[in-house]
């Protein structure tokens, strides 16, 4: 007890000395000289550098607030995590002296404990160096980087301590990051409570959280995680919205971790409300049209049931017509009242139109390889044109769709004039080269080699050009070499010109054929989504080891010299995976301009895409065509119609449907028809988004025939799988024939690398 009280009054006693310091000794050296001020301490940091934020001046009186202000400026320089000033009184004045003591640098960095993350992911995050001035703040903030790194991953429950190894000789540490990872936590159920209008399968639908199943090791949907939780709430809101409960209430979830942190169970507690339809609607602010104006496309009307998507579409529609008027920056505000005992929600449209603007400057970024007239030539805005929202957006597409970058953005700055607005669209260069060489098996060719080299922007002109050899085995195989080139603006016009050459060989079980050709093209546009083209083809076939059992029907070989015209109409939201829209083609043969042969062929295309559930597309496919010969010769086999296969009717082999004949033994052989006529109706699903890959249901019907009986329809059904590879679009594809005749298989597996319609 009495050593106790001794220290109590040795601590009192320094207390009173430290306050008697730094009270007294400012007055003591207030108002003296201030002869030199020097640093002492420093290795690291030059001393210059430090006396820049020293305030007090040599030759000036000492000031206790410019010392106080010195010492804060240098704390601030973070390098240091001790600042003492030390004074030598001197008769003419006084001396100063910093002495510092700097915080030490990061010689290492060390991670221990990952196993299931790589060490690249960690480092990734982390914005430490080595030799860095040691930072508390900013380990912690590391920390958290990698905490939030590994719940992206599904790692939830990682945590992330750290130690420093201090080496004071060398005012150095060596910091090490210790990672505990353990288990990702999955996601075991899902439930919600309240709901009755929208079943738990509909909520589950519209979230990017999963519960775990047999595709989960490929998606990780089933992992949790924090940020994509937030958004699916988010994102369940809004479901609801689109079906009329606009006074729903998604409440705080329960969220419960398994005594083993390995599960998570989730439950959504839901208010649904009661469902609520559109009441009047009306339009205010600055009106440029009549309301009549405003209400001629409109896709909402008073009565129908709420959705808020719908509602979201009607005000892009709405101030697409001032933008495209020049009023750039119109908007659009949504005033809405609820009417809880009419169960109805009344909108009015206000308008703020802005000022009228035109465009200034269009400047393009990034294109490295691509000339800037590839991408002007498809822009339908110019420098000077009154802005239009419409024509800018079709303008950003017709540029993505060349298919030459792999990002396209765009920018609107104000320009040189108020009344001005540029344009900075910004390219992201992709390869448009490819030296392609595969091997592969399918069910049409048997074994299948292939070697492609192609260029679809060569010399960033924008022109396409191909060599291509593809040999295929089996008795069927064939062997064919072709090179094309393709100039989309011939002499800078419209007007786009190319030309295809070939050679074939193709074995059949009664005789071998042989191809040589090739074609001279051109095409012209008529207004934005149709197209036109005429195609000049010259084409000699052969045959070679014929059998004497070949059928004389089949034999047709000679010179066929025709005229190809063809006509466009594309109003898909997309070339390669569309799902919305219609797309239409019909072409026409004469062949007749001299050569062996001599026939008329027209064929009729038709495809519809409609948005479906679940992100899918439901499609439409309708082919007909005939063909019909101008003199008393044999059609020749290779244009006739034949059905089967992964382009047509999926449940039969390729080329199995038919009208046949008798060959020279009395068998019976395949002729093909003069007439063809099938549908495809399909549902494509996607399965696994972030692959790429997808599902289809299929329903096909058709026949070719001869003349106007129609003969015998034939149907399959079937499903398949479609994965968008870096090396072209692979189909699997199993279908099953609803009326297997003798002879026929149950079922039919096609694999091809082509796309879909």
């Amino acid at each position: 007890m009495k050593q106790k009280k001794c220290n109590y009054f040795k601590d009192l006693r320094f207390k009173i000395f430290f306050l008697l310091f730094f009270v007294c000794v400012p007055t003591f050296l207030y108002g003296q000289t201030v002869l030199k001020i020097e640093v002492k301490g420093n290795r690291r940091v030059g001393q210059e550098a430090i006396l820049n934020q020293v305030t007090q001046a040599v030759g000036k009186d000492y000031q206790t607030s410019k010392i106080r202000k010195s010492i804060q400026n240098i704390y601030a320089l973070g390098f240091f995590e001790n600042i003492e000033v030390h004074s030598e009184s001197l008769e003419s004045g006084v001396n100063l002296t910093f002495w510092v003591v700097e915080k030490p640098a990061i010689r290492k960095i060390e991670y221990q404990g990952y196993s299931k993350v790589s060490l690249s992911s960690i480092k990734e995050v982390v914005d430490l160096k080595e030799y860095d001035i040691l930072d508390l703040s900013k380990i912690q903030k590391n920390k958290e980087k990698i905490i939030k790194m590994y719940e992206q991953k599904g790692f939830f429950l990682a945590q992330v301590k750290h130690d420093i190894v201090q080496d004071k000789k060398a005012n150095e540490v060596d910091l090490v990051f210790k990672i505990e990872e353990l288990d990702k936590v999955k996601i075991r159920k899902i439930n919600f409570i309240g709901n009755s209008a929208l079943s738990d399968d509909d909520l589950k639908s519209v979230m990017a959280t999963k519960e775990g199943n047999l595709l989960s090791w490929l998606t990780k949907s089933d992992s949790y995680q924090e940020e994509v939780f937030k958004g699916d709430l988010e994102s369940l809101t809004y479901f609801y919205h689109t079906k009329g409960y606009v006074q729903v209430k998604i409440t705080a979830p329960v969220i419960t971790v398994s005594a083993d942190k390995r599960w998570v169970y989730i439950v959504v507690p839901v208010e649904e409300g009661e469902q609520f339809y559109l009441g009047d609607l009306d339009y205010s602010g600055d009106l440029l049209f009549a309301k009549d104006t405003f209400t001629k496309d409109r896709k909402i009307i008073s009565g129908q049931l709420f959705n808020r998507e719908e509602l979201r579409q009607e005000v892009l529609r709405l101030a697409d017509l001032y933008k495209d008027q020049g009023f750039a920056f119109a908007n659009v505000n949504v005033q809405s009242a609820i009417d809880d005992k009419a169960k109805k929600v009344n909108l009015v449209f206000d308008f703020e139109k802005g000022e009228k603007v035109y465009f200034g400057k269009i400047r393009i970024k990034g294109n490295s390889n691509t000339r800037d007239k590839v991408i002007r030539r498809e822009l339908k805005v110019f420098e000077g044109d009154l802005y239009s929202e419409t024509q800018l957006r079709k303008s950003i597409d017709r540029v993505r769709a060349l298919g030459f970058f792999s990002d396209v953005t765009y920018t609107k700055p104000q320009g040189e004039k108020l009344s001005e607005v540029d344009l900075n669209i910004d390219v992201t260069e992709r390869s448009t080269g490819a030296l392609t060489v595969g091997a592969g098996w399918s069910s049409v060719d048997k074994f299948v080699a292939n070697a492609q080299i192609s260029h679809t922007n060569l010399l960033g002109r924008g022109q396409a050009v191909s060599l291509n050899a593809q040999l295929s085995g089996g008795d069927n195989g064939s062997t064919r070499f072709s090179t094309s080139f393709t100039e989309p603006y011939t002499f800078d016009s419209l007007w786009s010109s190319g030309f295809d050459a070939y050679n074939t060989e193709t074995r059949t079980t009664n005789f071998t054929e042989l191809k040589t050709g090739g074609d001279l093209r051109v095409g012209h546009p008529i207004g934005e989504l149709t197209n036109t083209y005429l195609t000049y083809k010259l084409e000699d076939v052969r045959l070679k080891d014929v059998t004497n059992t070949s059928s004389n029907d089949i034999r047709t070989p000679g010179v066929i010299s025709s005229m190809l015209g063809t006509i466009v109409y594309d109003a898909r939201n997309n070339r390669f995976e569309p799902s919305k829209g219609i797309y239409d083609q019909l072409s026409t043969e004469f062949a007749g301009l001299g050569g062996d042969n001599n026939y008329f062929k027209s064929i009729l295309k038709s495809r519809f895409y409609y948005p479906a559930y679940f992100n899918g597309v439901l499609r439409l496919n309708v082919e007909t065509g005939f063909l019909v010969r101008t003199t008393d010769k044999i059609l020749p086999a290779t244009e006739r119609f034949f059905l089967g296969g992964v382009n047509s009717l999926r449940g039969f082999k390729p080329f199995s449907i038919g009208p046949t004949g008798v060959d020279n033994a009395g068998k019976e052989v395949l002729l093909g028809g003069d007439r063809q006529l099938f549908a495809n109706l399909e549902y494509e699903l996607p399965l696994i988004r972030q692959m790429g890959i997808k599902g289809v249901l299929f329903y096909d019907i058709g026949s070719a025939f001869n003349g106007l009986d129609i003969g015998k329809v034939r149907q399959d059904v079937g499903f398949g799988f479609r994965w968008f590879s870096p090396f072209g679009p692979l189909r699997v594809e199993v279908g099953f024939p609803l009326d297997p005749q003798p002879g026929e298989k149950k079922q039919n597996i096609e694999f091809a690398i082509t796309p879909p319609f």
